[in-house]
């Protein structure tokens, strides 16, 4: 079975750390696909973010938007890639097969993948639409930094932590249902002694942790020592979560700092 990963940028962090991840785990990628939504994607995506926005924040949706796109990442906790993982990724992007695709679910991209063979592919690409998900030679994962199925949607950080319970990686087939499909691999993130400092630093600290057990799960899926469980309690509204309110946020923010 081939090894493969999307992504918008070969610079993309989540990307550059799931990838050292299976280079640590001797998996050699076979392929590596870059796709581009291209400019009206963008926008598209851009104005339906602040459409949201609005509906959900009403007078406050100025001011959130503002603060969006302006406040810079302070970035102190995040977990630094080291001289011998970047040396890595140097070394192996001179030699792979890197293959610049259109967008992820365009018919076009859907024709190379289903050519690549039977793969399992790590997914940076958005939503996949069904005629993508339903070749059946292909294994699309999503890594979650929660617990499956216990926090599936938005904000999944920030509600475990709202909740007091235990931040979790998952590594999950993707599925037509949102985060829904079958289970692979689960570990507990230590994030015992952190200093906080803000909300998006943690959750970014969690997402970086998280991509580094890519190599992990798939070299013990690779090796036929785990095995994908089906999860419970599919199309339950009670199990899904949305955006968190800055009201909200700003209580755990309290909690936190106590």
């Amino acid at each position: 079975m081939k090894t493969g990963l999307t992504t918008f940028n070969l610079k993309s962090r989540e990307f550059q750390i799931q990838l050292n991840s299976m280079l640590k785990a001797d998996i050699i990628p076979d392929f590596i696909l870059v796709h581009y939504g291209g400019t009206f994607s963008k926008l598209i995506r851009l104005a339906r973010f602040a459409l949201k926005t609005v509906r959900q924040y009403r007078l406050k949706s100025i001011s959130f938007l503002l603060k969006k796109f302006t406040t810079k990442q302070s970035g102190n906790i995040l977990p630094e890639m080291s001289d011998e993982g970047y040396s890595r990724l140097r070394s192996f992007l001179k030699s792979a097969s890197i293959y610049n695709v259109r967008g992820i679910n365009d018919r076009s991209t859907i024709r190379k993948i289903s050519r690549l063979g039977e793969s399992v592919i790590v997914c940076n690409s958005g939503i996949l639409k069904s005629n993508v998900l339903i070749l059946n030679n292909v294994i699309f994962l999503n890594i979650h930094s929660s617990k499956l199925p216990q926090y599936r949607g938005m904000n999944n950080v920030e509600w475990a932590l709202y909740e007091s319970n235990d931040i979790y990686v998952t590594v999950h087939r993707i599925s037509r249902g949102m985060d829904e499909g079958d289970i692979l691999f689960q570990k507990k993130i230590d994030i015992s002694g952190l200093k906080l400092i803000s909300l998006e630093d943690f959750r970014q600290y969690v997402f970086s942790k998280s991509y580094e057990f890519t190599g992990e799960a798939i070299s013990a899926f690779l090796d036929n020592k785990i095995s994908f469980v089906p999860q419970t309690e599919k199309d339950n509204p009670l199990m899904q979560y949305y955006s968190m309110h800055p009201i909200l946020k700003n209580v755990l923010l309290k909690k936190l700092d106590r």
